[in-house]
């Protein structure tokens, strides 16, 4: 009988993979800055033009405007308001969307029963809700948590749904004729089969927590980053009201990445079954 050996690559074959790993990164990192740098020549061409709007600031004073809210204080206060707000409303909604999927999900009966439910809340526009959520909680910090939660939750719950009906029926019959108890069902089983679902849901729940937040704030008035921006336009300093979008945007695009980044560390077992 012969046996096989299989060798760990060695230091001189990690050496030349990490150094084109490397060389990789730096070249996305070189396009994504061209490209970068593009948008903001062709945004500076459009301005002098008059391609755009006269009231649009130019890429000088919106870099000034970065500035200007990044050395106040106002503007940190404000941005803690927003990310506290859309932190728990995002918490709640994962919270319960992946509660409710996953009791959902592997109950056929009660996946067919809901479904229509599911289908109409996914698709209905949360912000007619606002008026009513306004009116029974007025235009305070738990109206725009509870408008954060009924916007987030629906990605969660629908991914959660799709994860839990991913369980192979034969897994489903082995659990079944040898008794597995359902607390070990659930953390070996379900839990497994329906994680890459889950965590794609929250993280595209964290995006449109921060923003939900954000265009709430706008609308009522609420303390935090959309407000800074209607009091930015009303003062006419787009520069101003522009660099709060940015940081809104670039807020939602480190969380959705960070979020990312972890989900690639987690579920690094999904990728080598799936390889």
């Amino acid at each position: 009988m012969t046996t096989t050996h299989t060798r760990a690559p060695s230091a001189e074959t990690k050496a030349p993979r990490r150094s084109a790993l490397l060389q990789r990164d730096w070249s996305l990192l070189a396009q994504r800055l061209g490209a970068l740098g593009i948008i903001l020549a062709l945004w500076q061409a459009a301005v002098l033009t008059g391609l755009l709007p006269s009231i649009t600031p130019t890429v000088p004073e919106v870099t000034l405007g970065l500035w200007t809210a990044v050395t106040s204080t106002s503007f940190w206060t404000a941005l803690g308001q927003t990310l506290s707000a859309a932190t728990a409303g995002w918490i709640i909604s994962c919270v319960l969307g992946v509660f409710l999927g996953l009791l959902i999900g592997p109950l056929r009966w009660l996946d067919r029963s809901t479904s229509v439910t599911v289908e109409f809340g996914r698709a209905f526009p949360t912000i007619a809700l606002m008026p009513v959520i306004l009116l029974l909680l007025g235009a305070t910090t738990s109206m725009q948590i509870t408008m954060v939660v009924l916007s987030a939750l629906w990605p969660v719950l629908v991914q959660s749904i799709l994860g839990a009906r991913r369980l192979d029926p034969g897994i489903a019959d082995t659990v079944r004729i040898y008794r597995i108890p359902r607390l070990l069902w659930f953390r070996r089983v379900l839990l497994p089969s329906a994680l890459p679902f889950v965590t794609t849901g929250v993280r595209i729940a964290a995006s449109i927590s921060i923003l939900a937040a954000v265009g709430i704030e706008v609308l009522t008035q609420v303390p935090g980053i959309g407000r800074m921006i209607t009091l930015a336009q009303e003062a006419q300093r787009w520069d101003l009201a522009f660099a709060y979008l940015f940081f809104a945007g670039l807020f939602g695009w480190t969380v959705t990445a960070l979020l990312a980044r972890a989900e690639s560390s987690l579920l690094a077992w999904n990728r080598q079954a799936s390889g």
